[in-house]
């Protein structure tokens, strides 16, 4: 199996700057992560998430579907999907809410963690979906550290939407060397392995 292909894009400080990213920011990317740890220790410690805005910003957060009331107890696993949101409104966003008053109503699919051994942390990769204005406030975070993504997700924002980029490039790398944007917008997808790991400054 070929490496994963290294992209880094350097952008000018622009707020239209994360547009090309926003479909794959809300449908969801892989990150790699020390796994064995709790929502708030991914969060805050790996990924640099204020204590704050995970106390008082995330008010909805999915693991593996099933709403999560306490994010210092629900563990992290290799293979995990993490959704986070804003408070939604409605009956279905106040009973999503984490210690919402209607918690009590959706115990049977709220996540419970098991008595378990103790989990070693070890490396592994974590799926996280950012719902509503979260793709634009907590992007940034993660596309520093870099999205492990598909080729085809990757081909759709350096390619696809390459236009929206182009204008806001400072700098780019692929493996570590410099390249033109023209080389990127020209790039050969078919022999692109089929993993692209995809950083970003912006």
């Amino acid at each position: 199996m070929k490496d994963p292909m290294h992209i880094t894009l350097f952008l000018k400080q622009d707020k239209s700057n994360l547009v090309a990213f926003s479909s794959v920011l809300h449908r969801g990317f892989q990150v790699k992560a020390m796994v064995g740890c709790s929502i708030k220790d991914l969060l805050c410690d790996q990924f640099k998430v204020a204590e704050d805005v995970l106390k008082h910003r995330l008010q909805t957060l999915l693991l593996d579907g099933k709403p999560v009331d306490d994010e210092e107890t629900a563990t992290v696993k290799d293979g995990t999907t993490i959704a986070l949101s804003i408070a939604l409104g409605g009956l279905l966003g106040a009973s999503l809410r984490k210690g919402g008053l209607l918690a009590d109503y959706r115990s049977t699919i709220t996540h419970h963690e098991k008595e378990t051994t103790e989990i070693t942390p070890t490396e592994g990769m974590v799926t996280i979906k950012l719902f509503n204005q979260l793709a634009g406030e907590l992007g940034p975070l993660f596309l520093k550290k870099g999205l492990w993504l598909k080729k085809d997700d990757a081909k759709a924002i350096l390619k696809n939407r390459f236009d929206k980029l182009r204008s806001l490039i400072i700098n780019i790398e692929k493996d570590g060397l410099e390249i033109t944007p023209d080389q990127l917008s020209n790039l050969n997808w078919s022999e692109v392995p089929g993993k692209v790991l995809l950083k970003a400054f912006v």
